[in-house]
């Protein structure tokens, strides 16, 4: 009962999100949160990343500031938070968000990767093979964000973690290795990521 409680307040704090950015900013297509561009109009987020490259088995593909040990099992990592990338994605369609958050939806959208001056689609520089969109970030946990993304959680290592081993298994459950090859070179090691939602 205490999760599923807990669960309602998250749902309950991105309904007054909405709320306030609607009410304050009606006119605006475009909503600029700390680290990430919100585009409501275009159903687009963009971001920084970097590429991650470690000897770990990746299970998705765009890692948020949030949960630490789930970093090294992300191909890339981006010094947004998590709980700004839920907002942003929130704020483009809530009903999507939530069906994604609880369900573990795959949702259907396109990755565009910032080089020589445009948008080129990431299949340029990575070959993904029965790739599920649920993959494509760690979205975050409705069990567990309430006490993990609190400012106080700054764990890095594993054996220390107030939540593993049960963390690590409801987060990764049904969630397989991507199966991935790059095929280009990145030119800068920090790049712009565009995802659209469709």
């Amino acid at each position: 009962m205490g999760m599923n409680f807990l669960t309602k307040l998250n749902k309950i704090y991105f309904l007054v999100l909405l709320f306030i950015v609607y009410c304050v900013k009606p006119s605006y297509k475009k909503v600029e949160l700390p680290k990430i561009e919100v585009d409501k109009e275009k159903r687009t987020i963009i971001f920084e990343a970097t590429l991650n490259i470690t000897k770990n088995e990746k299970y998705f593909l765009f890692y948020f500031q949030g949960y630490p040990w789930i970093k090294d099992y992300c191909l890339f990592v981006s010094s947004s938070s998590l709980k700004e990338l839920q907002s942003s994605i929130a704020l483009i369609d809530w009903q999507l968000w939530d069906k994604i958050y609880t369900t573990k939806f795959p949702p259907k959208l396109e990755i565009e990767i910032f080089e020589d001056n445009k948008w080129l689609p990431l299949s340029k520089f990575i070959n993904l093979k029965n790739f599920n969109t649920f993959q494509t970030i760690f979205w975050g946990s409705p069990i567990y964000d309430e006490v993990v993304l609190k400012d106080t959680y700054k764990t890095t290592i594993c054996a220390n973690c107030e939540l593993l081993p049960l963390e690590q298994s409801v987060v990764l459950s049904g969630v397989v290795p991507l199966e991935y090859k790059l095929k280009n070179n990145f030119k800068s090691s920090k790049m712009q990521i565009r995802i659209k939602f469709k």
